[in-house]
């Protein structure tokens, strides 16, 4: 009742701070009285990356969809501890939390979430980093501090490749500029959560180089939930002339990240610190190297390409109530791609033309060793040899019709092949290859100067993982070598509106037919439902709406809502799903507001508060028991105060201290041998302070 009572509350103070400091209303507004301009959101246009590689920035106008941004700035400003904090702000965007730390938050994006594998890719300096045997991200991975910009591309993007239906996260990380800055960060708070960061970066001569490591840990919100995390990253650039641009990255990450699991209801309702499995944890480390490249060319050419290395060895186990098992898998990926460019105007027309080749291997080498208990009382044991085998090609164009029209096209070929060898049981040994063709097209028009439509299709697809084909064999098994991959079309129309110069609108509706969705089936013949193997579902849909609006009333407060509405339903029977049942983990609504105030120079107090609405439980994809993880509202605040080089800040989370749940599954309980539900409590209230030190130009 009282999170009901809260998100109302929270909209309408928004609303009215809104009315009352707008220019020509309310206090602050008269003291502006005599300023001749009203207060920017932004004092320039907007651009984005229009290509698969950094090469080619757009204007965001020219470009046919949403694509939300959030630079170092914002990140900064927020004081966000990983990348998944930074997105929170995104609409479409839903966070949950299947395994009880921080750091491994899942990201579900317009319904296509990781159940039982991705719908989205991720890319770090134009190098996708989902794993290749599961196609999931490990965001723990990825330094925050590192990030220059992030872009969020919802729905299917071509140029990006296979694995992508949901939309793709793109991150740019930073380099060095052409002034000398260090930075040093401390920060304390609730479950001896202890942080230090530092970077440094600058010029020298024709080079420019950036260095930066971070020690990260926490004991955790739940009993045996402790997590660390360690980072250094160190960049290398030379920028001879305007026409030339080439770095080299190096990235270490080492991680150890106990996981609390989830609470069947009974416990959770007597103690939400509870750990039923206190051993459960991941083990990470990973090496990567990275080289980008540019060279400006004649006539409009352009010539960009990257070549990267990765090597990640990663160990995990887990204890059930009636289950242990403990596996290692270690897993090499080296590719390159290669992209050309050309920018044009005839007759006074732009045209934007780019193409590439795009290569990657990778090699994993895994081995799990399980024990069951009770009915399938038991132990198994595995070993795994993965080779996967990548190509891309793929083409866009953009060319303004009229200087206010644009029209862009691309088309996509890739080419998907797995090699898959059980060194135990030679009967799960198997070999797949997968193609696919995917375009899209866009239009946008800006018919005056504060308003852009746009419109867009595009189709996409998601190869079936080795964990789904081949991995998980045998009479208990899951896996299903004879899956197809899922195949997506996407409509969207939407616009971008700036009324005045300090509100700006979005507003996007879309619609995602599915085809042949991967999903677990239970046996029929098991009463408990434990066993079943991943098939594909013949049609689904994803469809909804998302409003944003960013306002500056005045130029010491920015006020930011956004609204999103998700319906995510399957479309026929398959099994003992029917058509209309809900997809899992995909909640109808959600609403994020954030407040910002600036009353004295260096000052800024915020607030920003998040409602998530109900869900079906995973597992639950009959939608055959009427339980749901339940709606939640949380509320956020901080302060910072920043004077010269120093900068002061205090947050605090959760402050109602909501009792809430992000994650549930409906699976065998070992207890009782029948289905249960079991829910990931989240921290309640919380506090972190901290201090920033930032030197520039110190030279």
């Amino acid at each position: 009742m009282f999170r009901m009572v809260m998100l109302p509350v929270l909209i309408g103070v928004l609303s009215l701070l809104t009315a009352v400091l707008t220019p020509g209303r309310g206090a602050w507004a008269q003291s502006a009285a005599g300023q001749e301009e009203e207060p920017e959101l932004r004092a320039d246009e907007v651009v984005v990356t229009a290509s698969r590689l950094a090469d080619v920035i757009e204007e965001l106008k020219r470009v046919p969809g949403q694509v939300y941004v959030i630079t170092s700035q914002e990140i900064q400003k927020q004081n966000a501890r990983t990348v998944q904090d930074a997105l929170r702000q995104v609409p479409g965007l839903v966070q949950f939390n299947q395994v009880g730390n921080p750091f491994q938050p899942t990201v579900d994006l317009r319904g296509f979430n990781s159940q039982p594998s991705p719908g989205i890719s991720v890319f770090v300096d134009g190098v996708r980093i989902n794993d290749p045997d599961s196609n999931a991200v490990n965001f723990d991975l990825i330094p925050i501090q590192d990030v220059e910009r992030i872009e969020v591309l919802p729905g299917a993007t071509a140029i990006f490749g296979a694995n992508a239906i949901g939309g793709v996260i793109n991150i740019i990380t930073r380099r060095g500029g052409r002034t000398p800055q260090a930075t040093g960060e401390a920060a304390w708070g609730n479950y001896d959560h202890y942080r230090l960061r530092s970077s440094v970066s600058g010029p020298v001569k024709d080079f420019d180089y950036y260095v930066s490591g971070t020690w990260d840990r926490e004991s955790g919100s739940r009993d045996f939930s402790d997590g660390r995390v360690t980072s250094f990253t160190g960049k290398i650039g030379y920028r001879p002339s305007e026409a030339t641009n080439l770095s080299l990255t190096y990235g270490y990450v080492n991680d150890h990240l106990e996981q609390a699991g989830t609470l069947p209801l009974d416990l959770l309702h007597l103690d939400r610190k509870a750990n039923l499995s206190p051993t459960d944890f991941s083990a990470t480390e990973q090496s990567n190297l990275t080289f980008q490249g540019r060279q400006s060319l004649p006539w409009g050419f352009s010539l960009a390409g990257n070549a990267y290395y990765r090597q990640t060895s990663r160990e995990l186990q887990t204890v059930g109530l009636g289950n242990e098992s403990r596996a290692t898998t270690d897993t090499d990926t080296s590719g390159g791609l290669v992209q050309i460019s050309n920018e044009i105007q005839k007759w006074g027309r732009r045209n934007l033309l780019s193409a590439g080749v795009e290569l990657s291997h990778s090699g994993v080498n895994s081995a799990t060793n399980s024990f069951f208990s009770g009915l399938f009382g038991g132990t198994f044991a595995s070993r795994r040899l993965i080779d996967q085998d990548v190509l891309g090609l793929y083409a866009q164009d953009s060319l303004d019709i009229l200087p206010n029209l644009t029209l862009t096209g691309a088309l996509r070929y890739d080419v998907t092949k797995y090699q898959f060898e059980d060194e135990i049981d030679p009967g799960n040994n198997g070999d797949r290859n997968f193609y696919g063709l995917t375009p899209r097209a866009g239009i946008t028009y800006t018919p005056w100067g504060f308003v852009t439509l746009y419109a867009n299709y595009g189709e996409g697809f998601r190869v079936p993982t080795t964990d789904e084909l081949f991995a998980f064999g045998g009479p208990l098994g899951s896996s299903n070598p004879n899956l197809q991959p899922v195949k997506s079309r996407t409509y969207v129309a939407g616009l971008r509106l700036r009324p005045l110069g300090w509100l700006e609108m979005t507003a996007a509706f879309f619609l995602t037919d599915v085809r042949d969705e991967i999903v677990f089936v239970p046996d029929p013949t098991d009463p408990t439902g434990f066993t079943g193997q991943n098939q594909n579902a013949p049609q689904s849909r994803r469809q909804g709406v998302e409003i944003g609006a960013m306002l500056r009333p005045h130029e010491r407060v920015d006020i930011q809502l956004n609204y999103s509405y998700t319906d995510a339903r399957y479309r026929s029977q398959a099994a003992n799903i029917n058509a209309g049942d809900r997809v899992a983990l995909v909640p109808l609504h959600r609403v994020y507001g954030r407040l910002a105030v600036r009353p004295l120079e260096g000052l800024e107090l915020s607030v920003d508060g998040t409602y998530v609405g109900r869900q079906v439980l995973l597992g639950n994809e009959t939608n055959e028991t009427q339980f749901r993880i339940q709606d939640y509202f949380v509320l956020n605040a901080q302060a910072s105060y920043t004077w010269k080089f120093l900068t002061l800040f205090v947050q605090g989370f959760n402050l109602t201290d909501a009792e809430y749940e992000t994650y549930g599954i409906y699976t065998l309980d070992p207890r009782t041998f029948t289905n249960g539900v079991f829910l990931m409590p989240a921290p309640g209230v919380n506090f972190l302070a901290g201090l920033r030190i930032q030197f520039k130009d110190y030279y």
